[in-house]
């Protein structure tokens, strides 16, 4: 499929997106109730395969083909040469920590779909959801060659 598609794709996806937020605002940043929380102002932390399956059930498209798009676009960060988004996780929120898959999401991806098409006055704040500092290195191998999380994503 060529980029093109793929772009046609996500607009879709953050249209579908902003709107399922101006409906019900839980769906993004609640710890605990959403499937993506923001992490630090560069990424949010997606809950998988619940993010992928949402995203698809709002825009229309099966998951694999949300999938595809984003890591194509760039707007799901993969690492080469696997190309695999979900990472183990160990997170926290209101002091209880829980283990998921997770994986990282341009903040502009969701924070353009938040204001140009779900009505908000201003993007997201990094939310209470928290990453364990045991999981940092990992992290950091993961993001070799980009910008990995600040400090204030992990706990």
């Amino acid at each position: 499929m060529p980029l093109k598609e793929y772009t046609v794709i996500v607009e879709r996806l953050q249209q579908t997106l902003g709107r399922g937020f101006a409906d019900e605002p839980w769906l993004l940043n609640l710890p605990g109730k959403s499937v993506v929380c923001k992490i630090d102002p560069h990424y949010y932390l997606a809950v998988m395969p619940a993010f992928l399956e949402t995203l698809g059930r709002l825009g229309g498209v099966f998951p694999d083909q949300v999938r595809e798009a984003l890591v194509k676009t760039g707007n799901l960060l993969t690492k080469a040469p696997e190309r695999d988004p979900n990472l183990p996780l160990t997170v926290s929120w209101g002091g209880k920590s829980f283990t998921i898959q997770g994986a990282f999401v341009d903040a502009d991806f969701i924070d353009r779909a938040v204001k140009t098409y779900g009505g908000s006055a201003s993007i997201l704040q990094v939310s209470d959801l928290k990453i364990s500092r045991d999981d940092k290195s990992r992290i950091e191998t993961f993001f070799i060659e980009k910008t990995p999380p600040q400090d204030l994503a992990y706990y």
